[in-house]
């Protein structure tokens, strides 16, 4: 599962939401210190997560499953019981590899991309 922003038009969706087995960042922008402020700036604004000192995004996991709700409802799906229980497996496998913050927001690498 990939969120995907696109800093230069401040889109943020979520792709892949049937990939269970790994969760993302991808920054549509070459990594920079300004682009780095701006993905703090971004996440932040949209109410989406922060970055934290390491450079990795911090995803409550209620924007993970309404970015995921949108993108099933975007192809005419809905989330299901069994996409309820691999979501629930994965942040069960990221908390036992200390990936959950004290809040409950999930790690995510982020990968910086040339747009």
């Amino acid at each position: 599962m990939d969120v995907v922003i696109d800093l230069a038009h401040g889109v943020v969706v979520l792709t892949g939401r049937e990939a269970l087995d790994s969760l993302s960042v991808r920054v549509d922008a070459p990594a920079s210190d300004v682009a780095q402020d701006r993905l703090t700036d971004a996440l932040a604004g949209a109410g989406i997560g922060r970055v934290d000192g390491h450079g990795d995004a911090l995803l409550p996991t209620g924007v993970l499953r309404g970015l995921a709700a949108e993108e099933a409802a975007s192809e005419g799906q809905e989330l299901d019981a069994d996409w309820d229980e691999g979501f629930d497996g994965m942040l069960a496998i990221a908390a036992g590899r200390g990936w959950i913050d004290d809040d409950g927001a999930v790690r995510a690498h982020v990968e910086w991309r040339d747009a």
